[in-house]
């Protein structure tokens, strides 16, 4: 009855190790910064699978580039694992403006929008109320609230410098316009 027990447990283990392809192990190969298509190719040379997981924006990267691959370059795994990777998306992330034309002051504005990651430039000044904020420019573009911008772009603040705005009156109508 032993010898049946040690035989049946040597021929179990036996087929464990030929199934699991116990000590053979291939390296994974690094793809990060090559396109999909070469990446693709190296780990197909390499009996390994991929999956792409996720799409990350990385400045002066090309769109599908690889950009984190799991497991790391150097690891060992078994002939047909799958590698994650996630690429380039290659467009920049867009953000909404938040709500600062005609809602808020200077310093306010400039607190939320650099919490936000955007960059400010020196801002333009112009005729209204004490350093209240009038409207926002990217380049010439005029935003408004919830305006969608890329991460980080550099904005400009339009302010009031605490003068009176000129007025410009109307005409006056009288009986002599229908005249």
């Amino acid at each position: 009855m032993c010898a049946v027990v040690f035989l049946i447990c040597y021929a179990v283990f036996a087929w464990l190790d030929s199934y699991t392809l116990h000590g053979q192990v291939i390296e994974v190969p690094t793809v990060c910064g090559k396109h999909i298509d070469d990446a693709a190719e190296a780990l197909r040379a390499r009996n390994l699978d991929f999956e792409v997981i996720d799409y990350k924006y990385k400045k002066n990267g090309r769109e599908n580039e690889v950009v984190e691959q799991l497991p790391l370059p150097g690891a060992q795994v078994k002939k047909g694992r799958k590698i994650q990777l996630t690429l380039n998306s290659g467009s920049e992330p867009l953000q909404p403006l938040p709500d600062i034309v005609d809602n808020c002051s200077l310093r306010e504005a400039e607190a939320r929008l650099r919490a936000a990651g955007f960059k400010l430039t020196e801002g333009v000044r112009i005729a209204g109320e004490t350093d209240w904020v009038y409207s926002v420019l990217m380049g010439e573009d005029t935003l408004v609230n919830g305006s969608k911008v890329p991460m980080g772009a550099t904005l400009t603040l339009v302010v009031g410098n605490g003068e009176e705005p000129q007025v410009v009156a109307e005409p006056v109508m009288d009986a002599s316009w229908f005249e």
